[in-house]
């Protein structure tokens, strides 16, 4: 079971196709062949992957939505300075980003890049204590992609790509008496809060069903009492790569406690908070946003690293042109160009911003599952003159079929 588009779904395999691999001897592709360039691969060793990958491609990342009062220039123009932080944060993964250094400077130029804005008003339900039905007014603001990224890297700031971890949260409440877990199935106002939260912070979190298999496997109690085997047990039919388990309890005067804790590749990871709802909430969902950044995300650099990418299972030009076109399309990719072409093989020379391990972390977030990557031996290969050695890391795939 993986999630696809908010919604739960069964996972099908893919038929593979018959046709001969010969046909890859085409023009177009033998002249990015002219020139092969020959490696000496010395002791490297695959970094290992702990989790099954269930990434969820996220989309909107350069995009936020704020409440105005108005549409009068002071505040729109403020508005959009504030979306831009909002944007910042999602695409960095870093909630504390404004006190980084270049930041500020970056936001009092919010406009210049500004792609496009718009306004929209919602009707909202009937206040039950005034009796009155609040017309509330939204500005959607998009920016430049490009022009960010490029301030981004200037300032050696961390870029969060689209494929991002999926989550899936275990929420029990406990409120005037009652005891409640969150459920997906049922959309509540707190559930949409929760959504909302993890939304602007890009992150893709979601809830349980809790149908009768979770209810079979589950009990609110276990997740009050924090219960770790038996949260991840129930987990697993949803594959997901981090599970939170929050634990929130309705204090006095309006006040919440939030515990919360974060499964990823084995660890625990826990901190809580009180206040408000609302921003026992927004802790909870930062902590998990911080947390996740920090071990999937990585420094980028203007300077251009380089990896040879071994891809076995490639039977046909289709094939080839799968692999090239999800190469090309991973986060942090600049170029990739195929070298030396085997029967059943192809090797590409792969140039990225950052290193061989930003690059597995790329093909293993893909929400597309083309590459699994393979575990090989060190390998020696020499380049001609003898002395003229260059050493480029080898990453080595097979193809799903």
């Amino acid at each position: 079971m993986r999630m696809v588009s908010g919604r739960w779904v069964e996972c099908n395999a893919r038929k593979r196709s018959g046709a001969c691999f010969c046909g890859i001897g085409i023009i177009k592709l033998m002249q990015k062949l002219i020139k092969i360039t020959p490696y000496l691969l010395l002791s490297w060793c695959l970094w290992a992957l702990s989790l099954s990958a269930q990434a969820v491609e996220v989309s909107g990342l350069y995009e936020a939505e704020l409440t105005v009062t108005s549409q009068g220039r002071a505040e729109r123009r403020q508005t959009i300075r504030s979306a831009l932080l909002e944007v910042l944060i999602k695409v960095s993964g870093n909630t504390s980003i404004a006190l980084s250094p270049g930041i500020p400077q970056l936001l009092t130029r919010s406009n210049q890049f500004l792609q496009q804005y718009r306004y929209r008003n919602e009707q909202k339900p009937v206040d039950p204590e005034t009796g009155v039905a609040v017309n509330q007014q939204y500005l959607w603001v998009r920016f430049d992609k490009k022009s960010i990224d490029t301030n981004m890297r200037k300032l050696e700031l961390p870029i969060w790509g689209r494929s991002r971890p999926a989550t899936l949260a275990w929420i029990a409440v406990e409120q005037d008496g009652q005891r409640q877990l969150l459920k997906g199935s049922e959309p509540t106002q707190l559930t949409k809060m929760i959504l909302d939260k993890a939304k602007h912070r890009g992150i893709p979190l979601d809830l349980p069903l809790y149908d009768l298999e979770d209810q079979k496997n589950i009990k609110v109690t276990d997740i009050l009492a924090g219960f770790q085997e038996t949260i991840l047990n129930a987990s697993q039919r949803y594959s997901t790569d981090a599970v939170l388990v929050g634990r929130l309890r309705q204090l006095a005067n309006q006040r919440w406690q939030g515990r919360w804790t974060l499964n990823l590749a084995g660890r625990e990871y826990n901190w809580t908070q009180e206040g408000d709802l609302d921003s026992v909430i927004g802790f909870g969902v930062d902590g998990v946003t911080s947390t996740l950044a920090s071990n999937f995300i990585r420094v980028p650099s203007e300077q251009a690293g380089e990896v040879s990418v071994l891809v076995t299972d490639v039977f046909n030009l289709a094939d080839y042109a799968r692999t090239d076109k999800f190469l090309a399309g991973l986060d942090g990719v600049i170029d990739v160009e195929p070298e030396k072409i085997e029967p059943q093989s192809i090797l590409f020379k792969v140039k990225l911003r950052g290193d061989q391990q930003s690059l597995l972390q790329s093909v293993r977030l893909s929400s597309q599952s083309v590459l699994v990557a393979v575990d090989t031996k060190p390998t020696v290969v020499t380049t001609q003159p003898i002395n003229n050695i260059v050493v480029v890391p080898l990453l080595t795939f097979k193809l799903t079929q």
